[in-house]
């Protein structure tokens, strides 16, 4: 075998390694698994609290304390939201019809342009490339604007991770000049109008004043509008500003602790994304090096063959 072949289908596989994992890495939504968000915390260093639920069922020999558990937790799973096109959408800030017709149009194209891309770039190589381009062709363009939907979804929830303590600030300070929750929040969504300065969660909040303006209450908008967004610190903190709106009384000292809270959840998730970047970066490291060992070994292989 010809030493150009050998260098060829080294960087050949070489360069499809190296694109499967770009292709990888930009299109495809991860998921965080337990056992990773659990690194770098307390609890990974064996200084978790007793189980409580482990004693009490120990203490069960009868077996009904599993079995309500049981129950209760296929209840859950039952009850579980299913997440449809329209939340995406919502979570992802096309908010207007006019937004959702362009991704759906997004949608249509996506695999028009890039079926003939891959089905010229195979073809290139051989005739059973452009089969195999065709396909992958077609499959990126279905999962294209997926992929560009969810980015575009973890980007805004680090945006409310972000704006959400600052937003209650204003609130807060809102209400300490005697408003109440209602008229601080318009006027908190009336400043960000005059000054052009809106955010994703005054976008959020001008939602709710919307659904109020419709004939619901404060309490219902509020809620309806932290559960579409699919943020749980969002979720939570319009919860609270809820029961504050419904049942009143000195606010101020618990607005600000529930500033302190999110910005407390906020410092905690950048503290782990900055202890997972480690683990992230150990893949392409590992793919450099190795690349680099073969490129040694090639060029030390076909010293010695050109020697004998």
């Amino acid at each position: 075998m010809d030493s150009s072949h050998i260098i060829g289908g080294v960087a050949l596989g070489l360069a499809l390694l190296s694109g499967g994992f770009v292709v990888y890495y930009l299109f495809f939504p991860k998921r965080e698994s337990a056992m990773r968000n659990l690194m770098g915390s307390r609890y990974s260093d064996g200084m978790a609290p007793p189980s409580e639920l482990r004693q009490k069922l120990q203490d069960d020999p009868d077996g009904a304390q599993y079995e309500q558990l049981k129950k209760a937790a296929k209840g859950k799973v039952k009850q579980k939201e299913q997440v449809t096109l329209d939340d995406k959408l919502f979570r992802a800030g096309y908010f207007t019809s006019k937004e959702k017709a362009e991704f759906r149009r997004m949608r249509t194209v996506a695999p028009l342009i890039t079926t003939p891309i891959g089905l010229f770039v195979g073809g290139y190589f051989s005739g059973a490339g452009a089969l195999i381009g065709l396909v992958f062709g077609a499959l990126l363009g279905f999962q294209l604007p997926f992929s560009i939907l969810d980015r575009r979804i973890k980007a805004r929830d680090e945006e409310i991770m972000y704006y959400l303590p600052l937003v209650i600030e204003q609130i807060a300070i809102g209400v300490s000049s005697s408003l109440d929750i209602g008229p601080c929040l318009q006027r908190v969504v009336q400043m960000a109008d005059e000054r052009d300065t809106h955010n994703v969660v005054t976008e959020l909040v001008r939602h709710a004043q919307h659904h109020v303006r419709s004939g619901v209450g404060l309490e219902d908008a509020l809620n309806e509008v932290g559960r579409k967004s699919g943020h749980n610190e969002l979720k939570h903190s319009f919860l609270s500003l809820s029961q504050v709106a419904k049942h009143g009384g000195e606010i101020t000292r618990q607005l600000q602790e529930l500033a302190d809270a999110v910005g407390s959840q906020r410092e905690t998730r950048i503290e782990a994304k900055i202890k997972k970047l480690e683990l992230e970066a150990t893949f392409p490291v590992t793919l450099v090096f190795c690349g680099f060992i073969v490129i040694l070994l090639v060029g030390f292989f076909i010293q010695i063959k050109s020697a004998l």
